[in-house]
């Protein structure tokens, strides 16, 4: 499964090219990278690959969650360039798709290292959902296409951040 996801975010960035300005392409690039950091950071790095008693089954259908995610931002993308397109529609698309990347991640923590087991997770998952929250509430406020990627950028980026904080605290 790591190798659709990988694929896919190379199609999010491919079907999405045509789209963007060079004034607003850098920050759905930032978007998308900080997506496959958090992503790498979990699956590559904080995962228990030798865990004995458990058949594997929940990884491999969490990423469910984190496909069908990849799939609605890469849609969301699209409309929001498009000025036929519903901004509310295309923008609850995107942070929709966000949350279930997410949730996808989140889900993964159950599986982690031992040495990574007594991370406060609520706190973790608590900081996420506002990180969502606001970059949504601030994208409805102003739809622009500058504005939404901007925030889509800086919510992805501080979501990156806080998995690889976790990864670098022990």
């Amino acid at each position: 499964m790591t190798l659709l996801i990988i694929i896919t975010f190379g199609e999010t960035i491919i079907g999405i090219a045509d789209y963007f300005k060079p004034s607003n392409s850098i920050f759905v690039f930032f978007t998308v990278a900080s997506l496959f950091f958090a992503y790498i950071a979990e699956f590559d790095h904080l995962i228990e690959e030798k865990k004995t008693g458990q058949t594997g089954n929940l990884l491999i259908y969490l990423h469910y969650f984190i496909l069908f995610g990849l799939s609605l931002i890469t849609v969301s993308l699209k409309f929001i360039s498009e000025k036929e397109a519903n901004s509310l529609f295309a923008i609850s698309c995107l942070y929709g798709g966000m949350l279930l990347f997410y949730i996808g991640i989140t889900i993964a923590i159950t599986s982690n290292k031992p040495q990574y087991n007594s991370i406060n997770k609520m706190n973790l998952i608590g900081w996420i959902v506002s990180s969502l929250l606001i970059g949504y509430a601030i994208s409805l406020l102003n739809p622009s296409l500058f504005i939404v990627a901007l925030c889509s950028a800086v919510v992805g980026i501080f979501n990156a951040g806080m998995k690889v904080r976790v990864l670098y605290q022990r």
